[in-house]
């Protein structure tokens, strides 16, 4: 290196702590670019590690170092740094979806706290809060939160019944959804628990509601949805609102299935048939006469469709149709006769069958008899070989042979019964010569015998070693057992010699048994370790997808095994060693195939993030930059001189994204400023628009709202005003709506009461006069008001009204307002229920609830005075033109 090129090498690799520090935030060297996550994990300055962390901006690394950096400052900034990025306030935070993902992988309930807060994307928020354990928190955002969604989810998670009412009062004017909500989840936990209170409060209004179906004769799903809310009710339903709900179901029933009455009737009619076709079949029965038998019969088989629909009724005429159906039936079966008959046997045909048995046994025995000869035949043959080739054996001293044949002669013997005369001399001559032969071999084979014993006494005193005298007794052993087999005696005869030499076998062996025990049980030990260890190699490669760290270390304790299959059982090594072997190859194979193709991935990362530089969005680009930066980590380390290689390139190019996306940060900010700016200018028109007192410019606040959707702001709490204004926007048109619907049934109860003071002379001519004036015109029975009026002012007496139809149209109002009546009117009521129904029936429409009204006001007025003790009916028809107000409203 040359002196001027050491004076001037890059400030970011000064020994100043302060100057890498102040190089690392602002230099854009690319080599200095390249290297700031080295820097950020390794520098020893905490200033440095920091501010390369701060430009990196980068999730993974902000996390680790927020849990393994050495200095609690750093930590603590990463912690920060990295729950920005998380939570979507950081400039640099990566895209929603990636946030989600990191989201699932935190167990920090501070973090998750905050993400459920503070991120600007209401899924965020959502995700987050979805993870929240916090009771405090989760009732916080049922109010709190911006999204509605989010308020929802947050309200799906309070069970108590307190805080359902606390949030159902607290949102009852801010947001009606939760509100609302919040008052059925709380009604429906009491309902649950069986609060009679509020069941009878539901009950009552499911009553209503189902009477006002009834009396606008629509509403089949509302009528679903009513009769699903009551069955919910369960049994703690108050006998009172039960009946009456039972009796306006059955009425909504009978309305909506005009083809019902006519089924009850066929049933009726099919149940008389049935009974008297029965009775009819009875008396037949008692008469003596058979010839109408079929008649009967016919008769009965046409009833038995009928009986089989009304038999399974359970009534009593269900149960007394089953068991006369029933008797009758075993009556008429009595009466069948039936006829039996059995066939003849031919004794002709007996007789030749048994002949022909006869002739085919005795075939049979024939051909037995001529098998059996033959076959004597062919072992007298088989016993003239082996007599001669016994006697050939014994000739040439082939010992061996000898017995193997004479072992041959006797198994013939055996199967052959009685030898045959022609070989009886020349067997007793084999036989006299065989018995001479094994007598002289036994002799000298028992000497032989006597020596091995002799040698195994001595042999626990050599001092060998274990396997060695192991080695010796099994020669031995097998040396005692050739003679054995030579003889043609059996391996476990049960002579003198023979239980003297397997008493001084064991005696022999007995020293060594505790050092054979101990290396047995360590081999069995070092086998079953090998064998679980090949299990463990043959599970890490049959998985798709394998932790690759785990993998080599498996390869390790492989090769290891190997190297030690000595310490296992002789037997088992050979299969063991294979499967190593085989075992090895697989992860030799699997970590060169995956080696190949990180190294291809990345190559493929570094392409993408070279083409980063020809992309027009800057923003796109960034996220993608970020996307292949957690696609570069999730692809996993490869050779390391390699992996070095492509990192440095990869990051170059990476770095001129960021580079570029810094300088276009500022021009968002100031361009978001004005966008605020506007919103909140947005805000003030709606809320101006809102504040006046009389109607609404439609023009006007279309072109308000559509500006607001064409800037569409992302802040949460102009978002929020908006809402606000919007919401008293609608109320105040609502209120006007309001008033404007109900201004000639409010002018009617104002003229009314008026009236009814001057009638009780309360008030004079004038005083009635001079209010009338300043009310709003009178257009429901004008004409009968001023016939009245006149007639007071004339001094004439007015009519009393007749108190029954006083009643009538109490009732009618009650029933239109859906408001209970009293126990003495409530047959009355059903009565004019009935009647209604039945003129719907008929085709007759039912008026709207607003003309009905009308017309109950206006015949209210032609009615007449109410007498002194319609007091109460009148106090009930305000009270129920009152509530039919309320609902038109």
């Amino acid at each position: 290196m040359s002196l001027a090129r050491f004076f001037s090498k890059p400030r970011w690799q000064s020994k100043d702590a302060a100057t890498r520090r102040h190089a690392v935030a602002t230099e854009q060297a690319s080599e200095l670019v390249a290297q700031l996550a080295r820097f950020a994990r390794e520098d020893v300055d905490a200033g440095v590690r920091l501010a390369a962390l701060k430009r990196l901006a980068d999730p993974g690394l902000a996390q680790a170092m927020a849990q393994d950096d050495g200095d609690e400052g750093v930590r603590t900034s990463a912690r920060s740094l990295f729950a920005e990025l998380l939570t979507g306030t950081h400039a640099a935070a990566p895209p929603l979806a990636d946030r989600i993902r990191l989201l699932r992988a935190q167990d920090d309930a501070r973090l998750i706290e905050q993400i459920a807060t503070q991120a600007p994307e209401a899924a965020l928020r959502l995700a987050a809060l979805a993870r929240v354990e916090r009771p405090a928190l989760i009732l916080e955002r049922v109010t709190a939160d911006a999204d509605a969604g989010v308020r929802l989810a947050a309200l799906e998670r309070i069970d108590d019944e307190s805080q359902l009412a606390r949030i159902s009062e607290r949102a009852r004017k801010g947001d009606k959804v939760i509100s609302r909500l919040a008052g059925e989840r709380l009604a429906a936990l009491r309902i649950g628990r069986g609060d009679v209170a509020e069941i009878t409060v539901q009950a009552r209004s499911l009553c209503e509601q189902l009477e006002r179906l009834l009396r606008d004769g629509e509403g089949d799903e509302q009528a679903a949805t009513i009769v699903a809310a009551w069955q919910a009710l369960g049994r703690n339903v108050p006998p009172a609102l039960l009946a009456r709900y039972q009796s306006a179901r059955e009425l909504f029933d009978l309305s909506r299935d005009p083809q019902r009455i006519a089924l009850m009737r066929q049933r009726s009619e099919d149940r008389l048939r049935l009974g008297t076709e029965l009775r009819a079949i009875e008396a037949g029965l008692r008469e003596p006469a058979s010839a109408a038998r079929e008649d009967l019969q016919q008769r009965f088989n046409a009833l038995a469709e009928l009986h089989a629909r009304y038999a399974n009724d359970e009534d009593e005429f269900g149960t007394d149709v089953s068991v006369r159906f029933t008797r009758v039936g075993a009556q008429l079966a009595t009466l069948a006769a039936v006829p039996v008959a059995a066939p003849a046997a031919a004794q002709a045909e007996t007789d030749n069958r048994h002949e022909q048995v006869a002739a085919e046994r005795a075939a049979r025995s024939a051909a037995a008899r001529a098998e059996r000869e033959q076959k004597e035949k062919e072992l007298a043959r088989q016993m003239q070989e082996a007599i001669s080739a016994t006697a050939s054996a014994m000739a040439a001293g082939r010992i061996a042979d000898a017995h193997v044949q004479h072992e041959r002669l006797a198994k013939l013997r055996r199967q052959l019964g009685q030898v045959p005369a022609s070989l009886r001399e020349a067997l007793a001559e084999v036989e006299s010569d065989y018995i001479r032969l094994a007598d002289a071999q036994r002799w000298s084979d028992d000497t032989r015998r006597r020596q091995l014993c002799e040698e195994l006494e001595v042999l626990p005193e050599t001092g060998l070693h274990p396997d060695a005298l192991a080695t010796r007794v099994r020669e031995i052993q097998a040396e005692w057992t050739t003679l054995d087999r030579l003889e043609a005696h059996a391996a476990g005869r049960n002579d003198g010699l023979a239980r003297r030499f397997r008493t001084l076998c064991q005696k022999a062996i007995a020293p060594a048994k505790p050092y054979f025990e101990k290396r047995d049980e360590l081999r069995k030990q070092g086998s079953e370790e090998t064998s679980q260890l090949i299990a463990e190699a043959k599970a890490a490669v049959a998985s798709e997808n394998p932790d690759w760290r785990a993998l080599n270390e498996m390869r390790k304790r492989s090769v290891e095994g190997l190297r030690t299959l000595d310490r296992v059982n002789p037997r088992e090594r050979k299969n063991l060693a294979a499967e190593l072997k085989q075992v090895l190859g697989i992860i030799d194979e699997r970590i060169k195939t995956q080696h190949a193709q990180i190294e291809s991935a990345k190559a493929a990362l570094i392409a993408r993030a070279a083409a980063l530089a020809e992309q027009a969005d800057t923003r796109t680009a960034m996220n993608q930059a970020r996307d292949l930066q957690k696609l570069w980590q999730a692809t996993g380390n490869g050779k390391r001189a390699r992996d070095q290689a492509q990192w440095v390139i990869f990051r170059a190019a990476i770095a001129a994204v960021f580079a570029r996306a810094d300088s276009e940060r500022a021009e968002r900010t100031a361009h978001d400023r004005q966008a605020v700016e506007a919103a909140e200018g947005l805000c003030a028109e709606l809320e101006a628009v809102a504040s006046a007192n009389g109607a609404a410019d439609r023009s006007e606040v279309q072109r308000i709202e559509s500006a607001w959707r064409a800037l569409a702001p992302g802040d949460a709490a102009l978002r929020q005003r908006f809402q606000r204004a919007r919401d008293a926007l609608e109320a105040l048109t609502a209120k006007l709506d309001k008033d404007k619907r109900r201004a000639h049934f409010d002018a009617w109860v104002a003229h009314y009461d008026l009236l009814r003071r001057f009638e009780t002379r309360q008030i004079d001519g004038e005083a009635l006069s001079a209010a009338r004036a300043r009310l709003a015109p009178l257009v429901i029975g004008a004409d009968a008001f001023q016939a009245r009026i006149e007639a007071v002012a004339d001094g004439y007496a007015i009519a009393t009204a007749d108190a029954d139809d006083l009643r009538d149209c109490v009732l009618e109002a009650e029933q239109l307002a859906g408001l209970e009546s009293a126990g003495e009117d409530r047959q009355r009521r059903m009565d004019l229920q009935v009647e209604k129904l039945a003129a719907r029936m008929r085709g007759v429409q039912a008026p709207a609830a607003a003309a009905a009204l009308e017309e109950l006001m206006t015949r209210w007025i032609e009615l007449g005075l109410p007498g002194d003790g319609d007091g109460e009916r009148e106090a009930r028809f305000k009270h129920a033109a009152a509530a039919i107000l309320d609902t038109l409203g």
